[in-house]
């Protein structure tokens, strides 16, 4: 089946892409939707710009759009960008990374009933520590901490998680009694290396990547 994948540049967004895609579903092309507002109820990534150098980076075709973020108005804003590529690439269903923003889901449902899309939510309900693990220690993953919002990660700002520090991180997460995947705002992050990915990438104006592209 065709399919498009809507894309923050985070690890969840592009675990859901993953998981996908090894299970034989043809992607399109990924979305990504930068909203004017920073108080944004579905869109919540720092650095959702930089989205054009992963998708190179997995040879995917890549669309963005400039949504207001006004509640409810970005979801009319959604629809109607997301109206064009699923025409353009005659796409019957729409991957999204959510874990467990019900907010999210009904909004993303609400739109691929509107559009005629079967909604693919592959991350929905796991566990959260699990799922973490299974990006990095099985998946290769490795992600840009671009943000904490919590009191007791704020060390974490700026740095990569790997497999070799992976128990650092969720030690200092479970500590702060923070969501270990991030999903109360608590962290956003910028995914640098995957397996689908042709090298790795580091979103700043310094990266050699960028500038080869």
């Amino acid at each position: 089946m065709r399919v498009i994948a809507l894309i923050s540049g985070g690890k969840d967004s592009w675990y859901a892409y993953y998981l996908m895609l090894l299970s034989g579903f043809e992607i399109s092309c990924a979305v990504t939707f930068l909203p004017k507002n920073k108080e944004s109820f579905m869109f919540h990534h720092p650095l959702a710009e930089k989205v054009f150098l992963q998708a190179r980076y997995a040879n995917l075709k890549h669309y963005r759009f400039e949504v207001s973020g006004k509640k409810e108005k970005e979801v009319v804003e959604m629809k109607e960008n997301l109206r064009k590529v699923v025409e353009k690439e005659n796409a019957k269903g729409l991957i999204c990374g959510a874990i467990r923003s019900e907010y999210q889901r009904q909004r993303i449902d609400f739109i691929c009933e509107e559009l005629n899309l079967i909604s693919y939510f592959p991350l929905w309900n796991k566990e959260e520590e699990k799922l973490t693990r299974e990006m990095v220690e099985d998946a290769g993953f490795e992600f840009l901490i671009a943000e904490t919002c919590a009191e007791g990660i704020e060390r974490w700002k700026g740095k990569v998680i790997t497999k070799e520090n992976l128990e650092d991180f969720l030690s200092d997460l479970k500590r702060a009694r923070c969501n270990l995947s991030g999903e109360g705002g608590e962290y956003e992050t910028f995914l640098i290396k995957a397996p689908f990915f042709s090298n790795v990438l580091l979103p700043d104006n310094n990266n050699p990547a960028e500038k080869s592209l």
